[in-house]
């Protein structure tokens, strides 16, 4: 069963994806799963769209670009160019 979203007159992409998966961040995921709407700005009461559930990142991990220093366990920002380990340390002084 599709979750959907019957608009309220006056409702904007950014309010309705507030209102439906809590943040303004969502609009364009939830415009790419409304294509033929696209065009509307301001809805009119009425228009159902497709609301389904976000995606889930695969593995629960962000990716090094999104890691804020709380998030690394050392507590220093990680470098996402930093090819260079920890462990290709170890394997270098042996």
């Amino acid at each position: 069963m599709a979750a959907t979203y019957t608009t309220i007159q006056g409702e904007t992409w950014d309010q309705i994806a507030y209102k439906v998966y809590g943040g303004e961040e969502y609009a364009a995921f939830l415009m790419a799963n409304n294509y033929p709407f696209l065009d509307i700005l301001v809805f009119s009461a009425g228009t159902v769209l497709n609301t389904p559930g976000l995606p889930e990142d695969e593995d629960g991990e962000l990716p090094p670009w999104r890691l804020g220093a709380e998030d690394d366990e050392d507590g220093d920002e990680p470098d996402p160019y930093d090819d260079f380990n920890d462990e290709d340390e170890a394997e270098d002084d042996e």
